[in-house]
Formats: structure tokens, C-alpha cells, sequence
């Protein structure tokens, strides 16, 4: 795969995060040094979930195209209804902040928040070469994900109004695209 596609499932992975994130900020804010030390753990934390899924994906792969497409395809639609309904929840319904002024709080909300990940990673396991795509999908990963961390901080902080339902259905949107092309349109 290449690189622009890992870039496409970093923007459908980081931005049920950045909302998060959003929220949380909001709730409790943060100074924006502190912010970036946040975003920094949590892309951290979301790219070691997503390199622990490729190899526990690899390990697990049947080495036959048609199964591993299939168990590949499964798990990434498995991951995109995940997000796709919290979406239609009511409006008057927010999500739930936290106090990520404290780092364990932190820590355990960027693994809470890497379970899509980690089921991205599994999938995508399935698909390609721990070896070979390693830093392809970890490179990308981190910088989008530390980028809409951030500015999910940025937006909670200054109380900026964003369409949530909006985003995640873009999320959902990236992901599937990602998805059908990794598993029909792959070499």
C-alpha cells in the first residue's frame, strides 16, 4: 500500500480521537504546552496499538488472498460501524470528558480510544508485511494523530462549536474507501 492510503486511514482513525479530545479540553482545560504533551502520548500510545495489531495480524494470516481480503474487509467495516454509530446519538447526549490534566488519565483514554486502531492494525495485518510497511503505516499514524489531538485541544479550550456527527461520518467515510480498496484493488 502506499503511502497516501496510510494517510487516509490516519485522518479516519484520528478523528473520533480529536473529538474526544475535544470534549475533554472543553471540560477541563489545559494549558497548550501541557497540550502538546498530551497529543504526543496519545499518538504514541495509538501507534504502538496499531503496530501491535500488524504483527499480531501477521502472525495470525492464512497466507491465502481470498481468506485473508475477506478477514481484512471484516474487520475494517467491523471497526468503521464502531464509529459510525456514535454519530447518531442525541444531541443532547455529549460525549464523556475526562480530566486529562492528569497523565494516567491520559495513558488510559489513548488506549481506550486505540481500540479502532488496534483493529485497524489486526486487519490490516492481514493485508500486508509487518516488515515492509512497518513505518508506512506508523510515520503517518503519528503525525496526523498528534496533529488533531492538538487541535482537538485547541478547538475544547477556546469552546469552538464543531459538527461532530459530521466528522465521524467523514471518518467513517475514509475508512470504508480504505478499506474496499485495500481488499478489491490490491496487488
Amino acid at each position: 500500500m502506499s503511502v497516501l492510503e496510510y494517510i487516509v486511514l490516519s485522518f479516519a482513525l484520528s478523528i473520533p480521537v480529536m473529538l474526544s479530545l475535544r470534549a475533554c479540553a472543553h471540560k477541563n482545560p489545559i494549558r497548550l504546552t501541557q497540550g502538546l504533551a498530551v497529543a504526543l502520548l496519545i499518538a504514541l500510545v495509538h501507534v504502538l496499538l496499531m503496530l501491535a495489531g500488524l504483527y499480531v495480524g501477521n502472525l495470525l494470516r492464512f497466507d491465502l488472498p481470498e481468506f485473508d481480503n475477506l478477514v481484512y474487509l471484516g474487520l475494517l467495516v467491523a471497526v468503521a460501524l464502531r464509529m459510525f454509530f456514535p454519530a447518531f446519538r442525541k444531541k443532547e447526549k455529549e460525549l464523556p470528558a475526562y480530566d486529562i490534566s492528569r497523565w494516567l488519565t491520559v495513558l488510559l483514554l489513548g488506549i481506550a480510544t486505540g481500540t479502532n486502531t488496534l483493529f485497524a492494525g489486526l486487519g490490516l495485518g492481514f493485508l500486508v508485511s509487518w516488515h515492509s510497511d512497518m513505518w508506512r503505516v506508523a510515520i503517518p499514524l503519528a503525525v496526523v494523530l498528534f496533529l488533531l489531538a492538538y487541535l482537538g485541544i485547541m478547538l475544547g479550550r477556546t469552546g469552538k462549536p464543531v459538527r461532530a456527527r459530521r466528522w465521524q461520518l467523514i471518518a467513517v467515510l475514509f475508512l470504508l474507501v480504505f478499506a474496499v480498496k485495500g481488499a478489491f484493488f490490491s496487488n
